[in-house]
Parts: C-alpha cells; structure tokens; sequence
C-alpha cells in the first residue's frame, strides 16, 4: 500500500512540474543566448582554452544561480550558431545578424561578453530581439586593487557580477 501511495504521488508531481515550470512562460522561445568570445588580439596566450572552460562554467552558474533552470543557452553551440549567422567576433555582431540568429534559435535576448584577458576588460552587449536593438552595450575594467589577483580570479569576478546585472535588467525589463 505505502509503495502505490509512494509510486502515485512520483506519478503525479512527474505530470504536474512541466506545468507549473512553464507556467510563468509567456512564449516558447527561450530567454537568453549568451556567447563568450576571448579576445587575445591575435597573441598567443597560453592556458586560454583552461580560461575558457573556467569563465563558462562562471557564465553557467551564474545563469543557473538567477533563472533556477529557465531556459538560457550558452556555451560552444551558441558561438557555433552565431558564426552560421556571420558573427564570428562580439565586434562584428551587427542587430540584422543577431535578428536572423534570434528568430533561428528563439531567443529573446542575446548577450555578447568578450573578455580582453592581455588588459582585463570585459565588452558586454545585450541585443533585445522585440526591440531589434541593443540595450546594453559597454566595456567594463576590473577594479583598482586587483594586481595580486589571478587574472581567471579577476576576469571571473568581472563577469560574474556583470552577468548577473545584465540578467537582472532583462528579468525586470
């Protein structure tokens, strides 16, 4: 008796929590895309692949940490969308290029984050596909203070907290 009361009430939440999740959904496309580009201008830095993976898996816990699993897709499929639509830097993202990338990949938003890791600066731009415009676009320095930093430390804590800004502007609107 106790394993059928057990057994129904998983059935019942496996059919309820789709719904209650997508409830708070007004559309089916997805939130955000959100790229990572490292701009090394050309320069052979060694570990940049280590910064990489280590800045994304910053970018993934901070989205994770604010949507608590909506749907934001980042990561190596995103830059691979985005070259298919001829972005293949944050510098050359134009918004006809974004919008074809938007309407093919059903985002609403499309944040662009290149760090700099030679000067530590992060350039963020976020591309708003209903207004077919930017609504962030800026470069941001890592504060005064930080020499005995790692620059993994420096630049994660760059783009952790500009992150998280630019997701909560998107989610207040």
């Amino acid at each position: 008796m106790k394993t059928k009361i057990i057994l129904s009430t998983i059935i019942l939440l496996l059919f309820i929590s789709p719904a209650v999740s997508f409830a708070g959904v007004a559309d089916d496309n997805a939130l955000a895309a959100v790229a990572l580009y490292i701009d090394t201008s050309g320069r052979y830095v060694p570990g940049i692949d280590m910064l990489n993976k280590a800045l994304n898996e910053v970018i993934r816990y901070k989205v994770n940490a604010l949507f608590l699993g909506s749907e934001v897709q980042c990561g190596n499929e995103v830059l691979r969308d985005l070259k298919r639509c001829n972005v293949a830097s944050a510098a050359d993202a134009t918004p006809d290029a974004l919008a074809a990338y938007a309407k093919a990949r059903h985002v609403n938003y499309i944040i662009l984050l290149a760090v700099h890791p030679l000067d530590l600066t992060l350039d963020i731009k976020a591309y708003s596909s209903a207004a077919n415009t930017y609504i962030v676009d800026k470069t941001v320095t890592a504060p005064d203070g930080g020499a005995a930093l790692s620059t993994l430390d420096s630049l994660s804590g760059l783009l952790g907290d500009e992150l998280a800004n630019v997701l909560t502007m998107i989610i207040r609107g």
